[in-house]
């Protein structure tokens, strides 16, 4: 992707389920404190892919794969910068222990879904993304 067609601030986020529960990751977003999926910045010469699997590496020191995109919703404005930015949601696989590394400031664990999906903490972005993993799990 050449810089002039990657979407503004492009972001890119892994949903992984476990026993029927999915990993959130909560931290601050600028002064906001948030739960959202691992990810984030997709850098320069990078697909998103290749961030969400450098995310989860650098995060959660784990490996993970891409199965299946679940959400592209465009450009938005952040409920939590008032910056815009273009997410992109993915389902990712991925086994071993989730483990975040001493200078990662956020803190990682398995929830279940609905408290995802009720909690004001989470964006509707992921909230939808998430909908949509659930929905073609069923």
């Amino acid at each position: 992707m050449t810089e002039r067609s990657k979407p503004q601030n492009f972001r890119a986020y892994g949903i992984l389920m476990r026993d029927q529960r999915v990993l959130i990751a909560a931290e601050h977003v600028g002064d906001i404190f948030c739960w959202k999926f691992p990810g984030g910045r997709v850098e320069d010469g990078e697909t998103a892919e290749d961030a969400i699997v450098r995310e989860f590496q650098e995060e959660a020191t784990l490996e993970v794969r891409i199965e299946r995109l679940l959400h592209s919703p465009g450009t938005l404005l952040s409920p939590w910068t008032g910056g815009n930015y273009t997410p992109i949601y993915y389902q990712v696989s991925g086994a071993g222990e989730v483990k975040v590394p001493p200078h990662e400031p956020l803190e990682l664990t398995f929830k279940e879904p609905y408290q995802a999906l009720e909690s004001e903490l989470m964006a509707e972005p992921e909230k939808f993304a998430l909908n949509q993993l659930l929905e073609n799990n069923h």
